[in-house]
C-alpha cells in the first residue's frame, strides 16, 4: 500500500492540473539513432514533413568524406548513411507504410517495447507519444517515416536545428495538448527544444544509487524512460497519476526530491 506521504502527493498534482482525457496527454520522447523495421503503420505523414524535405534535400547533396565529417562515421558507416539518405522520399510518406515509434530500436524503445503491448496499450502509446527529431521535428507515434541520421543538436549550414525548430514544434504541442500534460521522457537535447511556457510539463528523473552517492547513468536513464513510457500506456485510466505508481526494476519514488512538476526516482 501507499503510504500518507504518496498519496498527498499524488493529490497535490491532480490539484495542478487535471486529469487529462484520452489524447490530451502526450508522452516525450527521444529519437534513437539504431532503426529497424515494424509490422506497425502509420496512420498519416509527419507534421513537419515539408521541412524534413528541406533538410534532407541539403544532406543528399552530400558526398561521403562530409558525412564523414558531419557525424563523426567511420567511412563504410558513412557510407551507409549516404545510401539510407539517398532513398529518403518525401511523398512516399504515407499512411499504411512503417510507422515512427515502430522504427526506433534504441534502449528506451526496447523497454517500452510497443510491438509486444496489449492491443489497447498499443493504441494508447500510438496516440499519446511523440517523438522528438532533428530531421522531422517532431514525430507522432503514427506518422510514417523513412529511416535518418540527424541530432537535435546539429547544425545544417549555420542553422541550429534546436534554434530552427523550437518555435515550431513548441507552437504545435502546445495547440495539441490543449491544457493537457506533457510527461518529459526525453533527453535534455531534445526538451530542450520546447519552449513550456504555456505547457503542463511534467519532468521525471532517474537515478541511480550507490555508496550512498547517487548519478545519472545514460544507458539506465534510457531504459527507465522506456519502462515508464510502457507503464503509462499500460494505465491510461490514471492520467498522470500513474506516475506516483511505478516501480520497475526496482525504482523507487524518492518523495522528498519529488513534487507535481517533477518526479525523481531512484534505484
Amino acid at each position: 500500500m501507499r503510504d500518507h506521504r504518496a498519496a498527498k502527493l499524488v493529490q497535490s498534482l491532480c490539484q495542478m492540473a487535471p486529469t487529462p482525457t484520452f489524447g490530451q496527454m502526450k508522452i516525450l520522447l527521444s529519437s534513437a539513432k539504431t532503426l529497424g523495421p515494424t509490422a506497425l503503420t502509420a496512420i498519416q505523414p509527419p507534421v513537419f514533413l515539408a521541412e524534413a524535405q528541406k533538410h534532407m534535400a541539403e544532406i543528399q547533396q552530400w558526398n561521403v568524406q562530409k558525412i564523414s565529417r558531419f557525424y563523426g562515421t567511420s567511412p563504410a558507416l558513412s557510407t551507409k548513411v549516404q545510401s539510407m539518405h539517398q532513398t529518403w522520399n518525401a511523398p512516399s510518406q504515407k499512411p499504411n507504410t512503417p510507422c515512427a515509434l515502430g522504427q526506433f530500436k534504441g534502449e528506451a524503445f526496447a523497454k517500452l517495447d510497443v510491438e509486444h503491448l496489449p492491443p489497447t496499450a498499443q493504441s494508447v502509446a500510438m496516440e499519446r507519444i511523440v517523438i522528438g527529431s532533428g530531421l522531422y521535428g517532431l514525430l507522432r507515434a503514427s506518422d510514417a517515416m523513412q529511416p535518418y541520421r540527424l541530432d537535435m543538436d546539429q547544425k545544417l549550414g549555420t542553422r541550429g536545428l534546436r534554434h530552427f525548430w523550437k518555435p515550431r514544434i513548441s507552437d504545435w504541442l502546445r495547440e495539441t495538448l490543449d491544457g493537457g500534460p506533457c510527461i518529459n521522457l526525453a533527453s535534455a537535447e531534445y526538451a530542450e527544444a520546447i519552449d513550456t511556457t504555456g505547457i503542463d510539463w511534467v519532468d521525471v528523473e532517474f537515478w541511480q544509487e550507490a555508496g550512498g552517492k547517487r548519478k545519472a547513468v545514460s544507458v539506465f536513464s534510457k531504459q527507465a524512460r522506456g519502462l515508464m513510457a510502457r507503464h503509462l500506456c499500460l494505465h491510461p485510466e490514471l492520467g498522470v497519476d500513474a506516475l506516483a505508481h511505478f516501480d520497475a526494476e526496482n525504482y523507487q519514488l524518492d518523495r522528498d526530491l519529488s513534487h507535481p512538476k517533477r518526479w525523481v526516482f531512484v534505484r
